[in-house]
């Protein structure tokens, strides 16, 4: 595994608790509590606060959505391919976060391991950059 950068990647941000547990057991626990779900394993993780107009504010609360997306620099196993992928990834809005690793969007859940980042950024650059 390669080591990511995240202050260069985001600047400056806050860490923010992960669970520490090791893949297997996160793997079965994640199966267990969301069987039908797909689900991604994240170990280098950044928690995005959007900084969004208003309206759109409004608009994700009315889909039952939070002004907030995930970044994943390291997926260490993916439910659909049963391996783990290199590339970043961002997610779509947050819909549900619950005890303390569960990330929960329309389309997908991710299981936060390790600490992470937290950090406020504009919606504007976070669609731009990422």
């Amino acid at each position: 595994m390669s080591y990511i950068d995240i202050e260069e990647i985001v600047g400056p941000s806050a860490v923010m608790p992960g669970v520490e547990m090791d893949l297997e057991e996160a793997i079965r626990m994640t199966e267990t509590r969301f069987p039908d779900r797909s689900f991604c394993i994240v170990d280098e993780w950044v928690w995005l606060d959007l900084d969004a107009p208003d309206l759109v504010v409004q608009e994700l609360a009315m889909e039952g959505k939070k002004p907030v997306m995930l970044l994943m620099l390291n997926v260490v196993f993916d439910s659909c391919t049963k391996t783990s992928s290199a590339l970043w990834l961002r997610s779509s809005p947050l819909i549900d976060f619950s005890d303390g690793m569960f990330f929960q969007t329309q389309n997908k859940l991710y299981v936060l391991l390790s600490h992470g980042r937290r950090k406020t950024m504009p919606l504007s650059a976070v669609l731009r950059v990422f």
